[in-house]
C-alpha cells in the first residue's frame, strides 16, 4: 500500500510526464486506450492506474512504475534527460506505424538504459588522492 506522500508524488509526476508528452488528458487517454475521466482520477490522486496500464506507460514513454513514485524534483530533472527523449520518440514514431510490440519495448528499453550509463560513467570524475596523503 502507498503512502499518501508517495500518492501524491506519483500524481505529480505522472501529470508532468503525460503533459510533457501530450498537450491535453484526452490526448493521453487516447494514446494508453483509457477513457479521460480515468486519467483525471489518477491526475489528481483518486486513483492508481491498473498494472496494465503502468506497464504501457513504461513501454510508451520509457518511464518505471517506480521513477513515478520518485520525489518530482528529481523525476523532472530526469523526464528532460535527453536519452529519455529519445527514446520516447522513436516509440511514438513506432507507435503511430503501429509497429510496437511488447519485445521491441524491451529491446529499446534496454538499449536506453545502456546508454544512460555510459553517458554516466563518461561524466564520471574520480577524486584521487597523491598517494601517502590521508583524508581530514
Amino acid at each position: 500500500m502507498a503512502t499518501k506522500e508517495t500518492e501524491s508524488n506519483f500524481a505529480v509526476n505522472l501529470r508532468r510526464l503525460l503533459l510533457f508528452e501530450h498537450r491535453t488528458g484526452k490526448e493521453a487517454a487516447r494514446t494508453l486506450g483509457v477513457d479521460v475521466a480515468t486519467v483525471s482520477r489518477w491526475l489528481t490522486g483518486k486513483r492508481y492506474p491498473s498494472a496494465q496500464v503502468l506497464i504501457g506507460i513504461e513501454r510508451l514513454y520509457g518511464v518505471s512504475p517506480r521513477e513515478l513514485d520518485d520525489d518530482p524534483v528529481a523525476f523532472a530533472q530526469r523526464l528532460s534527460d535527453p536519452v529519455r527523449m529519445k527514446y520516447a520518440e522513436a516509440m511514438k514514431e513506432q507507435s503511430a506505424k503501429g509497429e510496437v510490440t511488447a519485445a521491441d519495448a524491451a529491446r529499446l528499453s534496454a538499449k536506453m538504459e545502456r546508454e544512460r550509463k555510459a553517458a554516466v560513467d563518461r561524466l564520471k570524475v574520480v577524486q584521487m588522492r597523491p598517494r601517502g596523503a590521508r583524508k581530514k
